[in-house]
């Protein structure tokens, strides 16, 4: 176990839980039902090579940028690449200009200011995210040195590539991103990537479908790099959002620690599995906010503890933070880094994987999703906290201890056999006391103006500092001219 402060359970709240090992049962207490966590502290004691992850392993995180200089999380010291600045339109850039070399989180908020003028039409008035900061923080944060957080690699770098400012991100601004992130060279960028990464971690969405625009440089970098990319399923408890919802992209799905989707985690809400999308499921943690079920005084959990930056505009330095530069998060912008952190330490174990070994790999080492007898299946009527199957949240629980074995297996050319897993039945005192105050955790979602039931959503991560800070930036909402936004809400004692 590595010794950060705030790494175990004595930690603020129930500390990092979401790195811990697998563990728990019907008879622990609530805090310690840990059935839907992927496991890091089990795949770091492996002993494999590569488990702690390789600094020539990248994970680019495709974002609001990662706050830099005397504004850096000395958490992330030495794990951060700088890479480029996609942001095309100055009005939203807030750094002065267009695209530049400087992939650094100026911040993002939107004020009285900015709504005065015609170019923020449908923008929301909200406070900076650091959202991409808080990313990488999960994947690449310093461990085991005896200061706050762990993160999941623990040799693992970061790439940061700025594609959202203020009021969000164009889908072009994120596709050359997507393609300049892999190695690929960019129209009007002057220099290609000299640290091509593999996994591409996208934590924005919109509720629009698929479009030739994204696919193409999905499908570029996946047959020529062999780069995949890693995406938030969104937060609207409906339809995957894009570029989730894309061919050949890794959707991933958010869970409540014990291991049923969330509250609001989007998934295949389809009438069939025919062509479903999500790919795999892991924690995003689960709120207790506003609009967060009605099962949330029972069920909810404490969230995705890491770092943060405490600014409400610009960056403030990490060690002014009055109650610490670190938070605890929510969304599936949350729960697509730890499937990229995964990602990075198969490669790290075995270089040589393809990108389809890579999606492969995750999906055949992934345990069972879990079943019970007093949660109804996850559906378009019941879009809350519900029971994942393969057809709506895809091949089955985010398991990093086999995902590493998978990708030793394949570099030992020995075949991988998964587990004889367990089937995990959830039945306990606070189930049933949620299904006593409704059998349902949300009403049925509206029926979308087709009558079918795949509508996507926007969404994707949020957080609460220990101050206590909860800032639940729920990814994405796709507004007008194409924009893909984070929204939050913000609790602040």
């Amino acid at each position: 176990m590595p010794d950060d402060p705030y790494y175990p359970a004595t930690a603020p709240g129930s500390g990092q839980w979401w790195l811990r090992r697998v563990s728990g049962s019907d008879g622990n207490v609530l805090a310690d039902r840990l059935r839907g966590v992927a496991g890091f502290e089990a795949a770091w004691s492996t002993g494999i090579a590569g488990s702690l992850g390789d600094p020539s392993t990248i994970v680019a995180v495709l974002d609001t940028g990662i706050t830099s200089g005397a504004y850096a999380h000395p958490e992330l010291a030495g794990k951060v690449i700088a890479g480029y600045d996609f942001v095309s339109e100055v009005e939203y850039a807030n750094d002065g200009d267009g695209r530049d070399a400087d992939p650094s989180d100026p911040g993002d908020w939107v004020d009285h200011g900015d709504l005065a003028n015609p170019a923020f039409a449908g923008c929301l008035l909200e406070a900076s995210s650091w959202h991409g900061t808080l990313i990488a923080g999960q994947i690449a944060a310093l461990t085991n040195n005896g200061q706050g957080v762990a993160g999941i690699g623990w040799n693992t770098q970061v790439l940061a590539v700025r594609v959202a400012g203020k009021c969000g991100a164009t889908v072009s601004d994120i596709v050359d991103g997507i393609r300049w992130a892999a190695g690929l060279p960019v129209v009007g960028v002057p220099i290609i990537n000299p640290n091509p990464a593999r996994i591409i971690n996208i934590s924005f969405g919109g509720d629009a479908a698929c479009n030739a625009e994204y696919q193409a440089a999905i499908d570029e970098v996946w047959n020529s790099k062999g780069a995949i990319v890693v995406a938030a399923a969104g937060n609207e408890h409906a339809g995957l959002s894009r570029p989730a919802s894309c061919d050949k992209v890794v959707g991933v799905v958010g869970l409540n620690r014990d291991g049923f989707k969330n509250n609001y985690s989007n998934f295949d809400a389809r009438d069939s599995n025919i062509g479903a999308k999500a790919v795999i499921a892991t924690v995003g943690g689960d709120d207790d906010g506003a609009d967060s079920g009605l099962w949330a005084p029972y069920l909810a959990d404490d969230g995705i503890l890491t770092v943060d930056n405490c600014g409400s505009t610009v960056p403030r330095m990490p060690s002014t933070c009055p109650n610490g530069p670190y938070a605890f998060l929510f969304g599936t912008s949350f729960s697509a880094p730890i499937v990229s952190g995964a990602a990075a330490l198969m490669l790290a174990v075995n270089k040589n994987l393809t990108a389809q070994q890579l999606v492969d790999g995750l999906k055949a080492s992934a345990r069972p999703h879990v079943t019970s007898p007093l949660i109804g299946t996850c559906s378009w009527d019941n879009p809350g906290r519900c029971i994942c199957t393969t057809s709506t949240c895809g091949a089955g629980i985010l398991d990093a201890e086999q995902a590493l074995r998978y990708a030793e297996a394949v570099r030992t050319d020995q075949p991988y056999t998964a587990p004889n897993w367990p089937t995990v039945v959830l039945d306990n005192p606070e189930i049933r006391a949620a299904v006593q105050v409704s059998p349902k955790d949300r009403d049925p979602n509206p029926p979308v103006a087709d009558g079918s039931t795949s509508k996507g959503g926007g969404g994707g991560g949020g957080a609460t500092g220990i101050g206590w800070l909860i800032l639940l930036a729920l990814a994405t909402v796709e507004l007008a001219r194409l924009r893909l936004r984070p929204t939050a809400r913000v609790r602040r004692s």
